[in-house]
């Protein structure tokens, strides 16, 4: 409830409790049965369970940016950054303004199918921000290793 009003209580404790634990719950049993796969010499077995292990894999740290991103009213959340600020000047110098950005954000991602995600990155090589989507929970650095999620 910390996150009120800005983003539901009840929303939060759905997407932790059903999503990103269900996330875990299968990771957790597929490195199980990568690794009694491996023991086993079983290596049929093991490949199958890669784009799984991917998935669900990719669904867990996605999830834990996702949360470690979140920040109460009371602690700053809720606002977008100051122009000023490294960020807002990062964002204005990229989109345009905050607006833009979030209008950019908001387009794009809800165009995402499924349990793809919108990221605002910052590229390390060309040194700007850039917008990127996922298909089906991919991390971020599978499209370019100079992306670091904002």
């Amino acid at each position: 409830g910390a996150l009120e009003p800005v983003v539901s209580g009840h929303l939060m404790e759905f997407h932790y409790g059903k999503h990103h634990r269900t996330y875990v719950n299968n990771l957790n049993k597929l490195t199980e049965q990568a690794a009694e796969a491996l023991a086993t010499g079983d290596t049929k077995k093991y490949m199958s369970l890669q784009k799984n292990i991917k998935f669900n894999g990719g669904g867990h740290l996605n999830h834990e940016f996702f949360w470690d991103s979140l920040a109460p009213p009371s602690n700053g959340g809720g606002v977008g950054p100051e122009a000023g600020t490294p960020l807002g000047d990062a964002i204005n110098h990229s989109f345009g303004s905050f607006d833009s950005f979030k209008e950019h954000f908001s387009t794009h991602t809800a165009a995402v199918q499924g349990s793809g995600w919108g990221w605002l990155c910052y590229n390390d090589r060309l040194k700007h921000l850039e917008f990127h989507t996922t298909p089906n929970q991919d991390i971020v650095s599978d499209i370019d290793a100079d992306l670091t999620p904002i």
